[in-house]
């Protein structure tokens, strides 16, 4: 291993390897290595975004990403990584990994949190090595869309399609206030929604805005894409209801009108992600026909205490 670059922003230089080694990956593992949250922050540029490229000769080896959250006396930082397959097994995930909490460790961040997709015997073991716990469980749910229910309003709702610009500060305020607190989602700025708005799979008829008495009460987000094997998948890639209209079954409805227009685009399957711990939301999307695919695990390091490394671990990975 030559050498590990760390930068604040990716380039052009930085972006030619890059693809082939996400695709390569994809291929692979069957399904995508990193999340799209921090990887347009580091493309566009952000002080608490920060990405690690590993090299072996001149060849990308490796990469992570990783952002920072909170404020100095509550700051963790969230990592990514993926190794190219055929570099696997040489110890580069254990070297950016490495990387990973000295610089966690220079921003004074009291916990490193590190993403593992579709957790494996691998993850679970690497985590093991290097002082990692589990923390949290994400599942992604799947649905075939061969048949969907009945999505009949509650009195005074409608759905229609967002409107880019006009619908912009309305929705990232209404975003804020339903995920206040939430690691990922609670804390959008106007260059996060506007980032996700250029993006090629953006389409402004999946993005239901959900009006109650004219007033916007929710909203569910559909990221539609043709997903190799998987085929056309539609993604619930957010959804939310303002705390005061919550108990009315507004977020049955909208489920109900995004599995419906989700078989109008021609999707194969619906997906979703959910928190294990977030209990009713889980029993909502099981209610309305989804069933578990995978777990993504995130793992956890306090930065507090020198982890100990169990003896039969401590050889090269």
């Amino acid at each position: 291993m030559n050498h590990v670059e760390l930068v604040t922003r990716l380039d052009g230089q930085h972006l030619e390897q890059l693809p082939e080694l996400i695709e390569a990956s994809t291929v692979a593992d069957g399904h995508e290595p990193l999340g799209e949250h921090k990887f347009l922050r580091i493309q566009r540029g952000d002080d608490l975004a920060v990405a690690l490229l590993a090299y072996e000769e001149r060849r990308l080896a490796g990469y992570a990403h990783t952002l920072a959250y909170g404020g100095q006396a509550a700051r963790r930082v969230s990592c990514e990584f993926v190794v190219h397959p055929t570099q696997r097994g040489r110890g580069v995930g254990k070297l950016l990994l490495a990387r990973a909490i000295e610089h966690a460790q220079s921003l004074g961040a009291h916990r490193l949190d590190v993403w593992a997709y579709n957790d494996s015997k691998t993850s679970v073991h690497l985590a093991r090595q290097l002082g990692f716990a589990p923390r949290r469980r994400l599942l992604h749910l799947h649905r075939h869309l061969t048949s969907v229910p009945r999505n009949d309003a509650p009195a005074g709702a409608i759905t229609r399609a967002y409107r880019p610009g006009a619908d912009d500060a309305a929705w990232l305020a209404l975003n804020n206030r339903i995920f206040s607190g939430h690691p990922e989602n609670g804390c959008w700025t106007i260059e996060d929604l506007q980032a996700r708005l250029s993006q090629p799979w953006f389409n402004a008829e999946d993005f239901l805005v959900l009006e109650v008495d004219g007033t916007m009460a929710g909203f569910c987000w559909l990221k539609v894409e043709e997903r190799g094997t998987e085929g056309r998948v539609g993604e619930i890639y957010v959804i939310g209801t303002a705390p005061e209209h919550r108990g009315r079954g507004l977020g049955k409805y909208l489920v109900a009108a995004a599995l419906v227009h989700l078989r109008t685009r021609a999707a194969n399957v619906a997906a979703i992600y959910v928190d294990e711990a977030n209990t009713a939301a889980v029993a909502l999307y099981e209610q309305s026909g989804f069933h578990y695919h995978h777990v993504d695990v995130c793992y956890s390091r306090d930065l507090r205490v020198e982890a100990t490394i169990p003896a039969s671990d401590r050889v090269a990975a």
